[in-house]
């Protein structure tokens, strides 16, 4: 039964495995596919939607098990046209493959528009598939369960059909234009402390021509500030001596980030202007110490409403990152100044949460942040964009990198990662038997799975021109970040395909 003003998406389970087949977490998005809170009811019985909380159309991301593909958040939108807030009920199944098959189409066409690309075989028999059974699905409106079977498999096609899309033009474009000599191909060099030094070299440099140094608060694997006022700068004095000497560029990261992971007490005892206070001297003793050495800083880091240790408000953010650019371009003003967001698709919104924390205030998205700081004439060069495999299709990961493109921004792609085996990719997680769960893209995490993940995001990288530069996150196994998603299995540097798949690809794009 509905309830009065209720929205609705009835799922129908057709799926032949044991499941799960949809998450319990559900976000709404509205027209610029910004996330927003919305108060909602999850059960397998359906996604109960009460109040929008004035936005009049919208829609959704679910979690979904497209049995041959993978069981990824997938968008829901009407098949472009978004959902209105009133009452109504939605067959939920039938409106993720209408969405995925109405997506292609309008991204088919603009490929067809701007160039005399055109679709492989294999690409064309997966989009006509995925159009078939919708057709099929759309004549069994009145049998839900009927209509179902015919939208899964459309929906599986469709997905197949999105992923290659976009590889395709990607590598089309690769092939149609001059190599990129400048393209920047980076990765973090916490590697660098952590295994032997030597063999860290050996295995980075042929690889890569851009490199960041971490300089992370506490935290880090050498922490740069412990105790405010004792920088640690000898040890990264020496690794970017290193680097330099070799040719490879160098990105300073963060000169600010306000996450649980790095954040000192002392800083924690701040207020918002002792924190400028801080920051202004800071600022001018880290970039002015680098010099011109250091090509590009992160100025902040992940400051857009989603780990906010410091509980500044959404505007002291945006005065803040004035603020820390302000101060560095005065240092130096021949560095590029890059703003690093991360959660491209805001789950945060709907948790309503600082990572851990309750929110205090209203949250942004990253694309809501940035334009915040362009209203406000905030002087940064790039938009830092992270890609870690976070169960969203390729086509969305993408298209959160053309929305800052559009808005006349060059990116990097500041952090990419996906693990190398296992079933879930977070942080840090148990091991869980993967007999016992759906996989998320494809099959379960394997070496050449994590290569085929970046493949896609360092092609299109390489591929788009407002892009200059994509960076792996992190080098070895088990120091990363991401659990299992070293390009190196251990320290002894045993590599993994991802290193070959970079290696081929570097060596075909040069030609």
């Amino acid at each position: 039964m509905m309830a009065d003003g209720e929205i609705i998406f009835r799922p129908y389970f057709v799926q032949q495995g044991r499941g799960p087949h949809m998450g319990d977490f559900v976000r709404t998005f509205d027209m610029n596919e910004d996330v927003f809170y919305s108060d909602m009811e999850v059960d397998e019985q359906g996604i109960r939607i009460q109040s929008t909380h004035g936005q009049e159309r919208f829609g959704i991301y679910v979690r979904w098990n497209v049995e041959g593909f993978g069981y990824l958040f997938l968008p829901a939108d009407n098949g472009g046209e978004y959902y209105p807030s009133d009452a109504g009920e939605f067959h939920l199944n039938y409106e993720l493959a209408n969405t995925r098959v109405g997506r292609n189409n309008r991204r088919l066409d603009s490929f067809l528009a701007e160039s005399n690309w055109k679709p492989s075989r294999e690409l064309q028999a997966y989009l006509e598939l995925g159009e078939e059974y919708l057709e099929d699905a759309k004549k069994h409106r009145t049998e839900p369960k009927r209509c179902a079977e015919f939208a899964q498999q459309s929906l599986k096609f469709a997905m197949y059909a999105s992923d290659l899309l976009e590889l395709e033009k990607a590598r089309f474009d690769i092939r149609n234009k001059p190599p990129r000599p400048d393209f920047l191909f980076g990765c973090d060099t916490r590697g660098f402390f952590q295994m032997d030094e030597v063999l860290f070299l050996e295995r980075f440099t042929p690889l890569f021509n851009y490199a960041t140094i971490t300089h992370y608060l506490i935290g880090d694997h050498i922490n740069f500030e412990p105790e405010e006022g004792d920088k640690q700068f000898t040890e990264r004095d020496r690794l970017l001596d290193i680097l330099l000497e070799k040719g490879i560029a160098v990105e300073g990261r963060p000169l600010f980030w306000t996450h649980s992971w790095v954040t000192p007490d002392w800083l924690k005892e701040k207020s918002f202007d002792q924190t400028l206070t801080y920051l202004e001297d800071h600022i001018r003793i880290v970039v002015g110490h680098y010099g011109d050495r250091i090509k590009v800083w992160e100025v902040v880091n992940e400051v857009h409403d989603w780990a906010n240790e410091l509980e500044f408000t959404p505007d002291q953010f945006v005065e803040l990152t004035k603020f820390t650019c302000d101060v560095a371009r005065d240092v130096n003003p021949d560095i590029k100044l890059l703003i690093n967001n991360c959660c491209p698709f805001a789950p945060y919104i709907q948790k309503r949460k600082w990572h851990e924390k309750e929110a205090k205030y209203p949250q942004r998205t990253p694309h809501q942040f940035t334009t915040d700081l362009l209203d406000a004439g905030v002087d940064f060069d790039l938009i830092g964009v992270q890609e870690y495999f976070v169960r969203h299709p390729v086509a969305e990961a993408v298209r959160v990198i053309e929305r800052y493109s559009d808005m006349g921004i060059d990116v990097q792609i500041a952090e990419i990662g996906a693990p190398s085996a296992g079933v879930k990719q977070e942080f840090v997680e148990d091991e869980v038997d993967p007999t016992t769960v759906p996989y998320d893209w494809r099959r379960h995490w394997d070496e050449e799975l994590q290569a085929d993940w970046l493949e896609y995001i360092f092609t299109y990288a390489y591929s788009n021109p407002s892009v200059e530069a994509a960076n792996w996150y992190d080098f070895v196994d088990p120091y990363g970040f991401l659990k299992k998603g070293g390009l190196l299995r251990s320290v002894d540097g045993d590599t993994k395909a991802a290193v070959d798949r970079l290696q081929k690809l570097k060596e075909k794009w040069a030609k």
